[in-house]
């Protein structure tokens, strides 16, 4: 539960560092964005795969479950879930409007976000490998570096609507706070109902490549194509390769 809630907190934190550029600049350089971004579309992806859905196979062997039905189905009910969220956040023509749903959207994101990193620890606290904690922890980067941009998302388009600098900061602090008890209340939920992390770890890898796939990666290509390609795949690459060397 420490770590659960560490790397929740991590992933905060980050969100509100993002969100603290506002104090420093008046916008983040494109550049830097795309690669924020792709390089964590491609860690949250690499995760997705090593650290939460081959895993969901092997509960489902352990528990005898079916996973060619348990996956697919929890796999679209994630994409589902962020197709409704980008739906409600559309097509809003009043700025303040758009504004605040743009912020419950990030909001609502952030709850599987949270979830994804205490499932991931509840997995690792019943296998009681390091190798598994490993993956946790890097599940947890990847959400983290993603919640940067995430946090400059929100308290730059409040600063531009007529919010002072600290109040636009403290409101993207709040939407960010959610992970901290998603991930809590996740870790707690996959440790004592262990038949429920073969569900829970696909619904999670669901939502980490839905962000990155449907979010992440077109958001960082519109900036700098090149640069996004080179830094999803640095990013991949340096997640496989490091589940490689801890398997």
């Amino acid at each position: 539960m420490i770590y659960a809630f560490f790397f929740s907190m991590l992933c905060f934190l980050l969100s509100c560092a993002g969100a603290s550029t506002i104090f420093f600049v008046k916008k983040l350089s494109a550049k830097l964005e795309a690669f924020l971004h792709a390089f964590a579309g491609g860690v949250m992806i690499a995760s997705s795969i090593f650290s939460l859905l081959i895993p969901a196979i092997e509960y489902c062997d352990e528990l005898s479950l079916k996973a060619y039905i348990i996956l697919p189905v929890c796999f679209l009910l994630a994409y589902v879930a962020i197709l409704i969220l980008d739906i409600a956040c559309r097509n809003k023509k009043d700025s303040k409007i758009n504004t605040f749903t743009l912020n419950l959207g990030i909001a609502l994101h952030n709850i599987p976000e949270g979830m994804c990193v205490g499932f991931a620890f509840a997995s690792a606290s019943l296998l009681g490998t390091e190798s598994a904690f490993l993956q946790a922890v890097m599940v947890s980067v990847g959400i983290g570096i993603q919640n940067f941009p995430e946090g400059s998302s929100v308290s730059f388009p409040l600063f531009s609507i007529g919010y002072k600098k600290t109040k636009a900061f403290l409101i993207s602090a709040l939407v960010a706070f959610v992970e901290v008890p998603a991930g809590i209340i996740a870790y707690l939920i996959g440790l004592n109902y262990v038949f429920l992390l073969p569900y829970m770890l696909t619904f999670s890898a669901g939502i980490m490549i839905c962000v990155s796939v449907c979010d992440l990666l077109p958001e960082s290509i519109s900036k700098n194509k090149r640069l996004a390609q080179i830094s999803f795949f640095v990013g991949f690459v340096f997640m496989m390769l490091l589940d490689l060397a801890l398997g």
